[in-house]
């Protein structure tokens, strides 16, 4: 599947370099089109990254752990949290920067250091999503399509968030840190030794990043979504995942 994991990770940084010339991204968003992704994307997390939790936990238990971890229930699982509340801090530090500078400087973007820090963070996302490729799809190209289709969804949706946030330094710098980052992820899988229990740690908590970056960039608020869309992407990955599963 070596090559097929490669097509996937092109596809993924085509998808990052290019997501900014989408129309949509520079008006309103298209609320049916977020609603159906949303859908889609929930659906995959509690049908195949959340029912993984259970697994990671049984490899940390077995694993031979620092003490002070082996003292923690559901190590695991903290990771996930851990994951939900780094990728939510980054959000709010983005969003407090971007209030302040229009207050006080006329700006209507975050200051460029929190730039960096929010691409940094998102970097580190997407190197731990192609780190992750081969072992959260299985072996079969099917399984590799539906990753596919999920996350690049996601990372759409991701990316136009980042470029309506930033503008022009999403556009100069931050895609191309991004469609790089993802290439990172999947060749040191490929060049280094990994265990089930990095496996373990870096799943559990991508998984909470993706949860909150759903919430946050992918949910149209209530009065501009559509539940049918929404219902209809989730029903069509749910249907999906059970053929995969």
């Amino acid at each position: 599947m070596f090559w097929v994991s490669l097509a996937v990770i092109v596809g993924f940084a085509i998808i990052h370099v290019f997501t900014n010339y989408i129309k949509f991204l520079s008006r309103e968003p298209k609320n049916r089109l977020m609603s159906l992704v949303s859908g889609g994307s929930i659906a995959y997390v509690f049908m195949h990254l959340v029912p993984e939790l259970t697994h990671y936990q049984e490899v940390a238990e077995n694993a031979d752990l620092p003490r002070w971890m082996e003292n923690l229930d559901y190590v695991t699982y903290l990771a996930t949290l851990g994951g939900i509340a780094f990728f939510y801090g980054i959000n709010q530090l983005s969003e407090k920067s971007e209030e302040h500078n229009k207050r006080n400087r006329n700006m209507t973007r975050p200051s460029k250091h929190i730039f960096t820090l929010e691409i940094s963070a998102f970097a580190m996302y997407n190197i731990l999503i192609g780190y992750l490729l081969v072992e959260l799809s299985g072996e079969s190209v099917f399984d590799y399509i539906i990753y596919f289709i999920v996350f690049s969804f996601h990372f759409i949706a991701n990316n136009r968030i980042l470029h309506l946030t930033h503008e022009d330094l999403y556009t100069r710098a931050g895609r191309w840190v991004l469609a790089v980052s993802v290439f990172i992820g999947w060749l040191i899988y490929q060049i280094t030794p990994t265990s089930d229990l990095v496996i373990a740690f870096f799943s559990a908590f991508l998984t909470g990043g993706v949860i909150l970056n759903i919430m946050n960039d992918e949910l149209p608020d209530e009065k501009n979504s559509s539940f049918p869309t929404f219902l209809a992407g989730l029903i069509f990955i749910a249907v999906l995942m059970q053929l995969m599963l």
